[in-house]
């Protein structure tokens, strides 16, 4: 089946759909094949989760590699 065939028979699909919940299932579908593909959008709770990191760096609420390096030893030898 040529590209030209498939979309003339999705198209034809499409237009014997009255659902107005499945027509706007399609639409998600096909706008979101349109996103850029470099770009890429994170949930809210990725964005909380990332905030609350942003916050613990303000105060000084991490490790540096050598100390995190130290306690995954530490933890590893138990």
């Amino acid at each position: 089946m040529t590209t030209i065939e498939l979309k003339n028979r999705v198209i034809s699909k499409i237009n014997q759909i009255n659902d107005e919940a499945i027509l706007t299932e399609i639409y998600k579908l096909l706008d979101d094949s349109f996103i850029d593909p470099d770009t890429y959008h994170l949930s809210d709770n990725h964005m909380i989760a990332i905030d609350i990191a942003i916050e613990q760096i303000k105060n000084g609420e991490y490790l540096t590699q050598e100390q995190s390096n130290i306690e995954m030893k530490e933890w590893l030898n138990k």
